[in-house]
């Protein structure tokens, strides 16, 4: 089991980057200048706070399509299964509903990644256009600009970029809060991959988290390449969860 701080912190933390309000049954972020990060555009609801699933449905819808936003449920980390147990009413709603396993994994160990001589890591604290340019779009998730721009005006941030032979091809960054240390992404653009790019990066993240001592440091990971640069790094895998998701198709 994981400590109940890292369930909390990666259930709540869009608001790092988004705005939200409160529900009896859970919260809703949003963020209507970045509109196509489900992240900032969704709302948590909490198995054990639903009393009339059918209202906080309509609630829901009403929210978001008022905004000019599509409707996105997430289900709470610790209520596994919940969404597979309301897929007719979320169906008859307009709602088409998914699990996906997540990996969730602690940093136990030290990196064992040998760094390639050529790509440079730096951490950096002024977001610059190219990295819109050269890392996000080449990777085909600008989705994700406006999530770190937000991110790092938003204290207990750390920003790191790959650089090779000058250009950013990649980044990485954190955030502290709650007593946990998350992982919040780690991307590359599709023309660097293979030049070990994410490896460096998660090097140099690891190193960070020791010299500075941060708390429980945690990621989750869905793809099996991921995860062996998470393992190379010193993460371990301690605990899978099934994250409930739920998109808005129509009546």
């Amino acid at each position: 089991m994981l400590p109940n701080c890292i369930y909390q912190e990666e259930d709540l933390f869009p608001g790092r980057f988004a705005s939200r309000e409160d529900r009896p049954y859970g919260v809703l972020f949003y963020n209507e200048i970045n509109r196509d990060s489900y992240d900032s555009n969704h709302a948590l609801i909490y198995r054990e706070r639903v009393e009339d699933l059918d209202w906080v449905l309509r609630d829901i819808k009403q929210f978001y399509l008022e905004k000019g936003l599509k409707p996105i449920i997430y289900q709470a980390i610790l209520d596994d299964g919940y969404f597979d147990e309301i897929r007719e009413t979320l169906s008859a709603h307009g709602f088409d509903s998914w699990t996906e396993a997540q990996k969730y994994m602690l940093l136990r160990e030290p990196s064992s990644i040998v760094p390639n001589p050529e790509i440079e890591v730096r951490q950096e604290t002024v977001w610059r256009e190219e990295f819109a340019a050269e890392i996000f779009e080449k990777a085909g998730e600008p989705w994700e600009i406006g999530v770190v721009k937000q991110a790092l005006e938003t204290p207990g941030t750390a920003f790191f970029v790959a650089y090779y032979r000058g250009k950013p091809v990649g980044m990485t960054h954190c955030h502290v809060a709650q007593g946990v240390c998350r992982v919040d992404y780690l991307l590359v653009n599709k023309e660097s991959r293979g030049l070990g790019a994410g490896r460096a990066l998660m090097h140099r993240f690891v190193k960070y988290c020791a010299e500075n001592r941060f708390p429980l440091p945690y990621l989750w990971v869905t793809l099996d390449t991921a995860e062996k640069i998470y393992l190379e790094a010193g993460y371990r895998h301690v605990e899978t969860k099934l994250a409930g998701r739920a998109g808005y198709i129509g009546p």
